[in-house]
């Protein structure tokens, strides 16, 4: 997973990203939010070029001038984006549509809110000769931005990541079974039954996403972004730095986890080699424990399971099959980029 010099250009890639944040996300989306109070219109920038752009910047590696019709950058790397920032809200008590600029229902004036969180990246896969591109990728580049403190209700931060997955390395594999799965188990009936397609949703943060083993290469929060915008990069690995297994993939939540996950887990797991050195200490100091033993973390109700032992390794979540992934209709046609 090294990736081609050859093709990494674009250098000064810190001070370039944070220019481009400052330029085409911050402003931009103070002058849309002045505007949505005006003519009641969504905020929300389409981020399927903005997302071209950071992709560029991070891996180095410029685009083909395509227009998301040929490949997205020079070395053929594959560019996914993903907008969950300014998501159009629903009311729960009347169903009407509620900006995310606003506390409350402009029809019932109803407070209860739902906020949207459901955004995610699209894979469209029509034939066998698309499956095979996606499976033989050597790069796929997974652009996100949406809100850290989302759960509590907190959108003045925003957070930028990118992610990276190497369908043909070993330890990637399972996005080469989903996108497969999808096309043969869910593309391929609906077709012969002349039943409305739709592309794979791949959610981030979700079981199937910390599956294939991502690796993340950029994070950025950007604080305050509607009132004292400051733009802090926490994280970030250089273009031309090797992605072999001293990248380890993003920590998987345990809370993810289902019942019957648990249970294959402990079942295969060398438990003093494998999750042992895996339990949070603050779990056993709270509990009044020294150390847990296999058959008292088998016995402890998922909830605590999950706070003993808050994230999975590659390796104890690779002991875990796969579930089926299941798409939504689309609206309206879906098309590629």
């Amino acid at each position: 997973m090294k990736p081609d010099k050859q093709f990494i250009i674009i250098d000064h890639n810190i001070e370039k990203i944070k220019e481009f944040i400052n330029e085409i996300i911050i402003e931009p989306k103070h002058l849309l939010s002045k505007w949505a109070k005006i003519t009641n219109q969504t905020p929300a920038a389409k981020i399927g070029y903005i997302g071209q752009h950071l992709a560029s910047l991070i891996t180095g590696v410029p685009g083909t001038g395509s227009g998301a019709r040929g490949n997205d950058l020079t070395d053929r790397s594959e560019v996914k984006s993903c907008n969950k920032v300014d998501q159009v809200d629903k009311c729960n008590n009347c169903g009407a549509r509620v900006l995310r600029l606003e506390d409350k229902c402009p029809d019932c004036g109803s407070a209860d809110i739902k906020r949207k969180d459901d955004s995610k990246w699209l894979f469209s896969v029509r034939d066998e000769q698309e499956l095979k591109q996606y499976k033989n990728l050597d790069r796929i580049v997974l652009l996100l931005m949406d809100y850290p403190n989302f759960a509590s209700g907190d959108f003045k931060d925003i957070r930028i990541c990118a992610f990276e997955i190497y369908p043909k390395e070993e330890r990637m594999q399972a996005f080469k079974e989903l996108i497969s799965n999808h096309y043969y188990n869910i593309f391929l009936p609906k077709q012969e039954k002349n039943k409305k397609t739709n592309p794979m949703n791949f959610h981030p943060w979700s079981f199937q996403f910390y599956k294939c083993n991502p690796i993340k290469t950029f994070e950025c929060i950007i604080k305050d972004i509607d009132t004292c915008p400051n733009i802090a990069i926490n994280s970030y690995i250089a273009p031309s730095c090797e992605r072999d297994n001293s990248l380890k993939p993003l920590p998987m939540p345990s809370t993810l986890l289902k019942k019957e996950e648990w249970k294959e887990i402990i079942k295969k797991a060398n438990y003093a080699e494998e999750i042992q050195p895996l339990i949070d200490n603050g779990f056993l100091k709270e509990k009044g424990l020294g150390k847990l033993t296999k058959c008292q973390f088998a016995k402890l109700p998922i909830k605590d399971k999950a706070a003993a032992l808050p994230f999975l390794d590659q390796n104890l979540r690779d002991m875990v099959p796969l579930r089926p992934i299941v798409s939504a209709l689309q609206k309206k046609h879906y098309q590629r980029g």
